[in-house]
Parts: structure tokens; C-alpha cells; sequence
């Protein structure tokens, strides 16, 4: 794979990109492009490669290298396109013990960028690095106030008393896949979920933590810095069946 030095990639890191399970085949595929498409029109990506196109690509790629249980990444940028693949590491082990969290030393300001996967990550990249020399596996954002956006990697969602809650949309985070997929299936099966500003200050008020992305699906958080998490929740438990189900039934 060559890249133009002389790209608006290479010189100011401006492209954008989406991450993709594959199981026996990729997962939320549409849901991933039509999100990277809005952001091509959003931030004016001169990209000219039509959706349906990009799509064919992809699913010839992953079919003739015969990619299963991978990490699947397509790039974009002003030149074109790529792909790269990589390994999932979620171990069970990791599922069984949960997340531990840190706060990140960036505050995020109030940017229309952090609604979008760009692939200017260095803030995600350097936090992420952060949080593990500190012997935490990710690190939260918070914004000028002090609330919770996201982490590094993911969104997160907090339970109390049978309720979920999570940081509004329109705060500056990456809406990510399966958080609106969590908002969609709460809706449909009666679950409380609230999005609300969550301060970090009022964390231990709280009595369930956890996190989503594209390749970790959901995971409980066990801590965050000295506030610990209940280990088990049934509410938690019954998302992870209903997303299960809906991969399932997924229309690509």
C-alpha cells in the first residue's frame, strides 16, 4: 500500500476512516458507511468514490482474503482509499474482569470535528497511552465542565436504579454504532435510557458502569480512578442478549 506524501492525509492527518467487526461476515456494514458518507459531505472531504462503489470494494476485499473474526478498517482520504486489517484482542478474560478507567489530562473543547472519525487520532492515541501507563486500560474525555463525553475508544453508559444513562448527543463525541443501537433496542423493549450530562463528580452515584464500541460490543466498567462498579447488573446482561439477537437479523 503507497500513500501520496503529498496528501492532505500525510501533511495534516485529514481523512477519515471506519472500524468494522467481521465475524463470519462484517457487521453493520451500512450503518458504518452511510455514517462515514455524512461525514464526508459534512467536512467537505473532497472524496469522490460513490458509497455503493466503496461497498462492492469492501465486500470483494474481505471475500477473496477470506477475513473472519477480524478487525476490518477502511480509510479515506482526498487520493482515495485503503484497507487494513487487524487482530481482536478482547480476551475473555478482559470481558470477565471489565474495563478500568482514568481520566484523560485533555479536555475536549467544543469542536464539530470530535462528532466525526477523522484520522487525526493523536488525542485518542496519546490518552489511550496515558491511561495504560497508569496502569488503567482507557481514558475518559471530559469537557470544560467537567462531564463525560466518551473514552479514547468508546462511549459509555452508566445504570441506576433500573434506568440507563448516558451523555447527550449534542455534546461534542462520536455517536458510535452501537451506542445507537443500544438507544434503539432500549426504545423497543421499554428500557429506561436517559441522555443527560453526566459530571464526573457524580459518578459514585451510580451503580453500573459500562462501555461501547464496534469490536468490544459492550463491556462493564469496573472502576473509574477509586470508584468502583457493581461486577453484575441485569439490565447490562439483557442488552448484551439483545444486541447479540440483533446481529443476527442485521441487513448489510
Amino acid at each position: 500500500m503507497n500513500i501520496d506524501i503529498e496528501s492532505d492525509l500525510v501533511k495534516f492527518g485529514i481523512g477519515l476512516f471506519e472500524t468494522i467487526k467481521i465475524k463470519e461476515e462484517p457487521i453493520y456494514l451500512n450503518c458504518h458507511l452511510d455514517r462515514l458518507f455524512k461525514s464526508i459531505n459534512d467536512l467537505e472531504l473532497n472524496f469522490k468514490i460513490e458509497k455503493e462503489f466503496l461497498k462492492k470494494e469492501i465486500i470483494n476485499y474481505i471475500n477473496l482474503n477470506n477475513i473472519k473474526n477480524k478487525a476490518f478498517r477502511v480509510t479515506v482520504y482526498e487520493k482515495g482509499y485503503f484497507f487494513s486489517i487487524r487482530d481482536i484482542n478482547y480476551t475473555r478474560k478482559i470481558y470477565n474482569e471489565g474495563f478500568s478507567l482514568t481520566i484523560s489530562p485533555i479536555k475536549r473543547c467544543e469542536s464539530i470535528i470530535n462528532k466525526h472519525k477523522t484520522t487525526n487520532y493523536f488525542e485518542n492515541v496519546y490518552s489511550k497511552k496515558f491511561a495504560n501507563s497508569n496502569g488503567f486500560d482507557d481514558a475518559i474525555f471530559l469537557n470544560h465542565k467537567n462531564n463525560i463525553l466518551e473514552t479514547s475508544i468508546s462511549n459509555i453508559f452508566f445504570i441506576k436504579k433500573n434506568k440507563i444513562f448516558t451523555p447527550q448527543n449534542n455534546l461534542y463525541f462520536l455517536d458510535g454504532i452501537i451506542r445507537k443501537k443500544i438507544i434503539k433496542l432500549c426504545k423497543i423493549n421499554n428500557i429506561d435510557l436517559i441522555e443527560t450530562n453526566i459530571n464526573i463528580d457524580n459518578i459514585n452515584e451510580f451503580e453500573f458502569c459500562f462501555i461501547s464500541n464496534s469490536l468490544l460490543d459492550i463491556i462493564k466498567v469496573s472502576k473509574i480512578d477509586d470508584v468502583n462498579f457493581n461486577k453484575k447488573n441485569k439490565i447490562f446482561d439483557t442488552l448484551k442478549t439483545l444486541l447479540e439477537k440483533d446481529y443476527e437479523k442485521q441487513d448489510l
